[in-house]
């Protein structure tokens, strides 16, 4: 499989697999409704929650629309792995959230290594812990 990173929404290539990393709810909107990408990497923004709930960059109706225009939901460990030990819990909640969100409205999720340095059993197991039913696992490097 051939990967894209796509840095613009106009910049996406024919029989690639478009990756388009989110961030703020008006981005990952704008990314979701583009239906030439494959998957929305990290939609989780790292900015502070609002006072009663976790911003986690998805809400039912991104996902509904993921859905309907086939696009993945998924993490990259390379920015789980950047973290602090706060910022990296806040951040796994986040995305538990997202699987959450991912698991009832039967989106494709995915777990994005890009250093190879993992075992594919340790990231299934991780997709196990943290209750992914439908997952795939990347681990090539960006063209």
């Amino acid at each position: 499989m051939k990967i894209n990173l796509v840095s613009n929404l106009n910049s996406f290539k024919k029989n690639y697999f478009n990756i388009a990393i989110g961030g703020n709810a008006n981005l990952n909107k704008r990314i979701i409704e583009t239906k030439h990408i494959n998957l929305l990497l990290d939609p989780e923004p790292l900015e502070n929650d609002f006072m009663n709930y976790r911003n986690s960059g998805l809400n039912q109706v991104l996902v509904k629309l993921a859905k309907k225009n086939s696009i993945g939901i998924g993490f990259s460990l390379n920015r789980l792995e950047k973290l602090n030990k706060l910022n990296k819990v806040d951040l796994l909640g986040k995305i538990k959230q997202n699987i959450i969100l991912c698991n009832k409205y039967k989106v494709k999720y995915y777990i994005v290594n890009f250093n190879n340095k993992k075992n594919i059993k340790d990231l299934n197991a991780l997709s196990l812990i943290l209750g992914i039913n439908n997952v795939d696992i990347i681990q090539e490097p960006i063209s």
